[in-house]
């Protein structure tokens, strides 16, 4: 998936880029349907289930985390379904899970790999949200399968010790790959 990071107006500052891309988001509201899973998926505006308020709460200073907010469309229609993780939140009781996602999108010639985050509630499934990272697909893969004797990683294996995942913010991205066994 490829957009320009141009869609979204780039305003004065962060915080006009933000209002930018809520107001873009606000017309990207409706059902989407992933190729992978065949499941329906709301993009919606609350935060309560996820949606615009909820993306946009994370990683707001980062320009490209705000353009991205344009390929959420592809994004859920895109994305390889990895892992589904019963909700352990206590402050969001209707969410029964959250699925994860993993797809690749190219912003502005750049390349990141996108996780993204479906919440379950009682009435369907909601866009929770989704987090850029700039660990390229193939490379993180080589990594969550690298072990001491070069064989596949199993769930019930450690994360390597050393510091191959040192330089990642997303922490939760790495230990869904690496606790999937068919990545």
């Amino acid at each position: 998936m490829e957009i320009s990071g141009r869609k979204i107006a780039a305003g004065e500052d962060l915080r006009e880029l933000k209002s930018n891309a809520l107001e873009y988001g606000k017309a990207l509201r409706k059902e989407y349907i992933n190729r992978d899973t065949g499941e329906k998926t709301a993009l919606t505006s609350s935060k309560d289930n996820g949606g615009l308020q909820e993306i946009l709460h994370h990683d707001y200073k980062d320009k490209e985390h705000l353009q991205s907010i344009a390929a959420i469309p592809q994004i859920i229609e895109n994305s390889i379904f990895i892992d589904e993780i019963g909700n352990e939140n206590l402050d969001r009781p209707n969410i029964k899970s959250f699925r994860y996602y993993a797809s690749g999108l190219k912003i502005g010639g750049v390349d990141y790999t996108v996780k993204s985050v479906i919440s379950e509630v009682a009435d369907g499934s909601r866009y929770y949200g989704h987090k850029l990272t700039s660990i390229e697909k193939g490379k993180l893969v080589d990594l969550v399968n690298k072990s001491p004797d070069n064989s596949r990683r199993r769930s019930s294996q450690p994360l390597p010790s050393d510091d191959s995942f040192s330089g990642y913010k997303d922490k939760r991205l790495i230990s869904i790959f690496a606790s999937t066994d068919s990545v």
